[in-house]
């Protein structure tokens, strides 16, 4: 069973400042480092394609471990990480397409695919929200564009 959320928003900057936010991956270090505490890295030194990322962080309720891999970076295009954890594992695709000198499209897509029973109850239930969590889902991913759009335009 999978759950997918995909949300497209146009962004009124440049592909390289777009692309510089969408892969600060010390920037989502730091903030998953705010939320879960211990983050290990591996391998040390800077993130880049392959780094895996490791902690304890509330899924479903419960302190579990979770693991997540910078899969696939394609400079100024594309990003995609893989999130595991003991019942769930979890996709996110982000795809820039510069469509102007100053006007980008970002599509964030998610997806998330139980493993154990437990999984598969929770996204049974996300499903029949799915309305609800779309909404919530485009919601963040405009204010992503809408923080991206305000660096961007600080220079």
């Amino acid at each position: 069973m999978a759950l997918t959320c995909r949300a497209g928003r146009l962004c009124r900057a440049s592909g390289r400042p777009v692309w510089s936010h969408v892969a600060d991956l010390e920037a989502f270090e730091d903030r998953a480092r705010a939320r879960i505490g211990a983050i290990q890295r591996r391998p040390p030194g800077p993130p880049a394609q392959g780094t895996v990322w490791s902690g304890k962080a509330d899924v479903m309720g419960k302190k579990r471990d979770v693991t997540v891999t910078a899969a696939t970076i394609e400079t100024w295009s594309r990003l995609t990480a893989e999130a595991a954890t003991d019942g769930m594992q979890v996709n996110i695709d982000v795809d820039l397409a510069e469509l102007g000198p100053r006007l980008t499209r970002l599509t964030v897509t998610t997806e998330a695919r139980a493993r154990s029973l437990a999984a598969r109850l929770m996204l049974q239930s996300a499903k029949l929200a799915r309305k609800t969590l779309a909404k919530r889902y485009k919601g963040r991913i405009s204010d992503l564009a809408a923080r991206i759009e305000k660096s961007a335009a600080k220079g």
